[in-house]
């Protein structure tokens, strides 16, 4: 997909409507740069994963909740990175906290498990929105 400011803008309105291969196109467009960005500051490849999934899920539950997303000018490329960093920020929190912090009720297994189960998840969600055409791979 070549990316216009335009293009990225009726994808995101598309979205919006529920339109499936528009977002396939957007998460292919951006995912893989949105994972590099994550691995900045969350190197963990399996971690910074979780939170491209989990960035992607509210992309399109935010284009869904509001119509406007994509006829507003902004930068779509931006709001997605806007996210994931917020996302990987709160990642990073919050394995820190299992691992220092928090008492856990029967050992931090139970936060892991928690995390874990949030993870699967959030990936069963993100394979919906796409129609099973989850196309980014781990870059380790």
């Amino acid at each position: 997909m070549r990316r216009t400011t335009q293009t990225v803008q009726n994808l995101a309105t598309q979205v919006g409507a529920g339109d499936h291969a528009a977002f396939r196109r957007l998460y292919a467009a951006y995912a893989p740069d949105t994972l590099a960005a994550v691995q900045v500051g969350l190197p963990d490849p399996v971690q910074s994963m979780h939170v491209v999934r989990a960035t992607f899920c509210e992309v399109w539950r935010m284009c869904s909740f509001d119509f406007r997303c994509g006829t507003a000018p902004h930068d779509v490329p931006e709001w997605i990175a806007a996210i994931a960093s917020r996302l990987a920020e709160e990642r990073r929190v919050a394995l820190e906290l299992i691992e220092t912090s928090i008492p856990p009720p029967g050992g931090s297994a139970f936060w892991t498990e928690l995390l874990a189960a949030h993870d699967q998840w959030t990936c069963l969600e993100l394979a919906t929105m796409l129609d099973g055409h989850d196309n980014v791979r781990l870059v380790t």
